[in-house]
């Protein structure tokens, strides 16, 4: 005789469904446990962080032992998480020990707006709201700092800035005024980008120049300058 054999049973569509759904609701359930312990890990991670601290004290890579900022990656971190740059234009730390190149410019652009403190000989100028601003290094030393106050968006809110400033400074009414003029003009040449500024002061060991920029479509800008 010969043997036969019974062909092995086929699921049927019902039982094929069931064991796709069992299979579907395993690797959800996989993915919701991982997706659970990536978040619970990075809870405790961000929980123990100094950005979630009332008052993080900065490392030694963050921020130099006087208080003045460095600028490198580590530095820009904490002073947007500190929300306050520190910046010594008088007697600035050597380039490198800030975090910058030796010669060079860097800019930075903040993640929120922040105070720059600008130390002069005796005393120290801040600029609330600021979003952005460069340093100029030579010789491994810091060369000039520029910024772009708060007050930059309108003439209206520039001129009041350069009035207040004026007779702290060292700028006439005639001086801002005449800027006025030069400015109006430039906004009626379209397409032609021009820089205006007022006269070098000096400020506190410091000379400081201020510019006012109004590009090809007639935007305006206004940039401090800082020298030792």
């Amino acid at each position: 005789m010969t043997a036969t054999t019974t062909p092995p049973r086929r699921p049927s569509p019902g039982e094929r469904r069931a064991r796709r759904e069992r299979l579907a609701t395993w690797i959800t359930i996989s993915v919701v446990l991982v997706v659970c312990a990536a978040a619970g890990l990075g809870a405790y991670a961000m929980s123990h962080s100094w950005w979630v601290e009332e008052a993080p004290r900065p490392a030694v890579d963050q921020q130099l032992s006087d208080g003045q900022s460095r600028f490198d990656g580590p530095g820009v971190d904490f002073l947007n998480r500190q929300r306050l740059a520190t910046v010594d234009v008088v007697a600035p730390a050597p380039a490198s020990d800030l975090g910058l190149p030796a010669d060079g410019d860097t800019p930075v652009e903040t993640l929120v707006p922040l105070t720059v403190e600008v130390r002069g000989a005796q005393s120290v100028i801040s600029f609330p709201g600021v979003s952005s601003f460069a340093l100029t290094t030579s010789g491994d030393r810091l060369a000039a700092l520029t910024l772009t106050p708060a007050a930059s968006s309108t003439w209206i809110t520039i001129r009041s800035d350069l009035e207040q400033r004026a007779t702290e400074w060292g700028w006439s009414l005639s001086d801002v005024e005449d800027l006025e003029r030069k400015v109006g003009q430039a906004g009626r040449e379209e397409g032609v980008a021009q820089t205006m500024s007022l006269p070098e002061v000096s400020v506190d060991g410091m000379t400081v120049t201020a510019d006012v920029a109004v590009d090809e479509a007639g935007r305006i800008s206004l940039q401090y300058v800082f020298r030792s």
